[in-house]
């Protein structure tokens, strides 16, 4: 597995659970009329910001590279939310 492909996973699966607890990112969602699935759920944003952004540079890899940095967010955040 190339380094890149980890990165990606990794990082994804971090940032996605703090940008949800930023208090903007909420606002930003009540302000468009968002407020729904798959923006306020963590698994499935990460997965289809993830698959968005990997899509092009990792073929069909993207999609297991998703879903792997999906669950890692939803990990991140069940643990985020036990402090």
């Amino acid at each position: 597995m190339s380094s890149n492909i980890i990165f990606t996973i990794l990082g994804m699966g971090c940032l996605m659970p703090i940008v949800h607890t930023f208090e903007y990112y909420k606002q930003f969602l009540q302000y468009f009329n968002i407020d729904m699935k798959p923006f306020n759920c963590v698994m499935c944003s990460t997965f289809w910001f993830t698959f968005g952004v990997s899509v092009i540079p990792f073929g069909i890899n993207a999609i297991f590279m998703a879903s792997i940095a999906a669950v890692l967010a939803e990990l991140i955040d069940i643990q985020l939310h036990k402090l």
